[in-house]
């Protein structure tokens, strides 16, 4: 059953609409300690009952896709069936605050900006489970950019200038003979990738950081993808305070079941249209041609919520290289996989990483 849709706070911190895929009116604004290799569970993640009837959620991206797995999981009844029976969501992308200081309790982020906040807080901050485990190195460009050497000059973002998917353009950039700090002018940039494809396509911004599904967006407005490959990396996941977790571990091997059998229900193909017409009935906007990239999309989208230790090793050095976090930084003292090994072993799932 789903939730009704009263039970759930819509809290916009911003003026921004929420419920968005890419075309619709987006705001868009130039400017800006559990451990975690604990030895077997034998907690039935499927049996446990949160005694956390409500959930307070952040998440920074307006996208469908994004929110995919737990709206599903909120929308199909999966976390009412584990006792929790409300979602207060604030779309901010200044969540770190609310879970440091008590007032989120689960967050969808940015691995490397969850590392970095987990270092400099000091707080128990920790990845629950990776969301997105593959990473597109894209960027889009708007017409009359046909070569890299027509982008000098010009403006190009990857959203946070502090960012990976800024420091990702700017590595397409050096790949492609482009002097980032020279040849182009890097701007930072407000409202996701969807802004971004906004931006360029009405020329505010030259070139930017984009996913698969603003290909025809942009194409069909004269512009193009002029560097589009993947890569595996643990880039984004779900993250809570193991102050307020170490409190409510029952709720955590609730909410964590009930996203991961989302994730798994939405990455069987028969569910696809379902998947869809859960989300439009709920207001989500996503256009024909999002829903033409729905493998594309999906292959982005971890289905088991792990990882491999040298994924993350790998990006771990990525974020020390950017200076994100100090050179020391381990990233296992910001993990605490038991509740996704919970979840993956009530599903059947092979533990990742095990």
């Amino acid at each position: 059953m789903a939730l009704k849709k009263q039970k759930t706070q819509i809290l916009l911190p911003r003026r921004e609409v929420l419920l968005s895929g890419s075309l619709g009116a987006l705001g868009m604004a130039i400017g800006a300690s559990a451990i975690p290799f604990k030895g077997a569970f034998a907690m039935d993640a499927a049996a446990v009952q949160s005694s956390v009837s409500k959930i307070r959620m952040a998440d920074w991206n307006p996208n469908y896709a994004a929110q995919w797995s737990w709206r599903l999981a909120q929308f199909k009844g999966f976390f009412e069936d584990g006792g929790i029976n409300e979602i207060d969501f604030y779309l901010t992308d200044t969540y770190f605050p609310g879970l440091i200081g008590g007032s989120l309790d689960v967050a969808h982020s940015d691995v490397d900006v969850l590392f970095g906040s987990a270092a400099k807080s000091g707080a128990p901050l920790k990845l629950l489970s990776v969301y997105r485990d593959k990473e597109w190195w894209i960027m889009g460009v708007g017409k009359g950019i046909d070569t890299f050497e027509d982008l000098k000059g010009g403006k190009v973002s990857g959203g946070g200038l502090g960012g990976r998917n800024t420091w990702i353009q700017r590595q397409i950039l050096i790949e492609n003979g482009i002097d980032p700090d020279k040849d182009v002018e890097m701007v930072p940039m407000k409202g996701g990738s969807d802004g971004r494809m906004k931006a360029i396509i009405a020329g505010v911004i030259q070139g930017g950081s984009v996913f698969p599904r603003h290909e025809k967006g942009i194409k069909d407005n004269g512009g193009k993808f002029i560097s589009a490959y993947i890569k595996e990396v643990p880039q984004e996941g779900f993250i809570t305070n193991m102050e307020w977790g170490a409190k409510n571990e029952d709720a955590l091997y609730a909410w964590q079941y009930a996203e991961l059998k989302a994730r798994q229900w939405l990455h069987d193909p028969a569910n696809k249209d379902s998947a869809y017409a859960e989300m439009r009935a709920k207001g989500f906007d996503i256009p024909p041609e999002f829903e033409a990239q729905y493998e594309t999309e999906l292959n982005q989208i971890c289905k088991d919520g792990g990882f491999t230790e040298a994924s993350m090793d790998s990006f771990a050095q990525g974020v020390r290289d950017l200076g994100q976090v100090p050179p020391d930084f381990d990233w296992r003292d910001a993990v605490d996989l038991r509740f996704l090994h919970a979840a993956q072993d009530a599903l059947g799932i092979p533990r990742r990483p095990a």
